[in-house]
């Protein structure tokens, strides 16, 4: 966990970590990862994969035998998820989650056919070989996902006093990431809940300040063109023009993501916002009186 240090006469007022739920677009994807692993053992030993409707197009490619047509059909299950995956989870890591997804079925495919050609010609073990390689692949992954998921999740930790926002990430000592912001220069807070959030009763807390932290950017481009043709020359014009618009963003790093009872952080921080601004009237005060 990264450390914190107050600064002098700084008082804490909260210290909080995101809901063990908040991440469970994550933990979801490794546990279809896990379940994908148990049903895949089960399609090997009962020879399911026989069922699928172009199991025998398949099998007509050259150097293809059985186990490697049910490990293009186990890759192009996760494809398809993780396709999904990206455009469903799009602010939440969804490209991230697609790498993930294609890079596994690229190295099970990979590792099989590298096994059918090296290995498999000499000791005719192919089958047996992909049988537990690629259950045991899946289920590592999704099993190792789900711990570092968890790992990932404990690693951020919001600090909130009477002077500032301190957002800190320590992920197992490989990365860490620490951003601080002053009340007095923020100048709008969001609070973003999902049904899933009011339910179980966390969101997230965007503090968005003039220097764009808790934004993100959408951005549109527009192209259009025109052209005519006479007596053989041609000639065209085209011209574009973009346009983007800011919004608040759910980044775990510059948001204070998926925290308990997020009303109540909202509440702090409005509060701690009006007793800065009062704090800097008087100092301002203080230093007019003394000019005087």
């Amino acid at each position: 966990m990264a450390r914190f240090t107050l600064m002098r006469k700084e008082e804490m007022k909260l210290k909080v970590q995101p809901h063990p739920l908040s991440f469970l677009h994550l933990y979801f994807v490794f546990l279809l990862l896990l379940v994908w692993g148990f049903v895949i053992h089960r399609f090997f030993s009962q020879n399911w994969f026989s069922q699928v409707p172009f199991y025998g197009f398949l099998k007509a490619i050259p150097g293809v035998n059985e186990v490697v047509a049910a490990a293009i059909i186990w890759s192009l299950a996760l494809l398809a998820i993780g396709f999904a995956a990206r455009y469903l989870f799009l602010e939440n890591g969804g490209r991230d989650i697609f790498r993930l997804y294609s890079g596994l079925a690229l190295f099970g495919i990979g590792a099989m056919v590298l096994h059918f050609w090296k290995i498999g010609e000499v000791d005719g073990d192919t089958m047996a070989f992909g049988t537990w390689f690629i259950p045991l692949l899946t289920l590592l992954v999704g099993g190792g996902g789900m711990v570092i998921v968890d790992q990932y999740r404990r690693s951020f930790t919001y600090y909130l006093t009477d002077i500032r926002i301190a957002m800190h990430q320590d992920f197992l000592g490989l990365s860490k990431h620490e951003r601080q912001v002053r009340y007095n220069h923020i100048e709008d807070i969001k609070l973003m809940q999902s049904l899933f959030g009011r339910i179980f009763g966390f969101g997230t807390v965007v503090p968005v300040t003039g220097s764009g932290l808790g934004t993100g950017t959408d951005e549109a481009l527009m192209i259009a063109a025109v052209g005519g043709e006479a007596k053989g020359f041609a000639a065209g014009l085209a011209g574009g023009s973009r346009r983007s618009a800011r919004r608040a963003t759910q980044d775990p790093r510059d948001s204070l993501y998926g925290v308990p009872d997020p009303g109540r952080v909202r509440d702090l921080i409005t509060q701690n916002i009006q007793d800065d601004t009062g704090v800097e009237h008087l100092k301002r005060i203080e230093e007019l009186l003394g000019k005087d």
